[in-house]
């Protein structure tokens, strides 16, 4: 039904706006919420449920956007240029929406939340990263998928404690991604020498597993 899209989508981009305001979350009404999307509380109610669901919804909206925008990397190429590809299109935008994240990740819905955006990450990881054959490697006890959200896990809450930071210096966009694609290789299993060769932006496509 178009009237049914339409009216989600209403919905979902009002509490984006809102979430970019800085209005609180939990000052935040369902009548607030209507009104603003020019629906009906019986609409919001068959869509969402309550305001948490509607929060997780708009930040994974928000977020399988930016991810979608992040260009593939090919097989084969070097972790470098996967990782600052990757993550430094997504710190960026987290860092331009910091306002929206912090109040969707400490809201009534925020483990489940926190859980999409680990998948979202893990998935990354599993099929499109350099990482694939290291986390994919057979001789390994460990389920791939359970490895590569390990691995997700990780990184999250350390961009989520990355949140709280001023975004200068060693906790720039630029030296948060290096930090994160060393503790993602380091985790993986990846050797010193390759990790050094990403320090030196060296393409480890060409000598190795990566």
């Amino acid at each position: 039904d178009p009237r049914s899209v339409r009216s989600r989508s209403a919905l979902i981009d009002t509490m984006t706006e809102l979430l970019d305001s800085e209005v609180a979350l939990e000052s935040l009404s369902v009548t607030d919420i209507v009104r603003h999307a020019g629906v009906s509380r019986p609409t919001f109610y068959q869509h969402f449920g309550e305001v948490s669901l509607l929060v997780r919804a708009a930040a994974v909206h928000r977020l399988a956007d930016t991810f979608a925008e992040i260009p593939d990397v090919a097989y084969g190429e070097s972790w470098t240029t996967f990782a600052r590809g990757t993550f430094h299109g997504l710190l960026t935008h987290l860092r331009d929406h910091v306002s929206f994240y912090k109040k969707a990740f400490v809201s009534a819905g925020s483990q489940a939340l926190s859980e999409d955006v680990i998948d979202l990450i893990a998935a990354r990881l599993l099929e499109v990263s350099p990482l694939v054959p290291i986390l994919r490697n057979p001789s390994h006890a460990a389920r791939p998928e359970d490895r590569a959200l390990f691995l997700a896990a990780g990184t999250f809450w350390h961009v989520i404690r990355w949140l709280d930071s001023d975004f200068t210096g060693s906790n720039s966009v630029d030296a948060m991604v290096d930090r994160i694609s060393v503790l993602l290789l380091t985790a993986a299993g990846v050797t010193d020498s390759e990790v050094a060769a990403v320090r030196a932006q060296v393409d480890l496509g060409s000598g190795g597993t990566t």
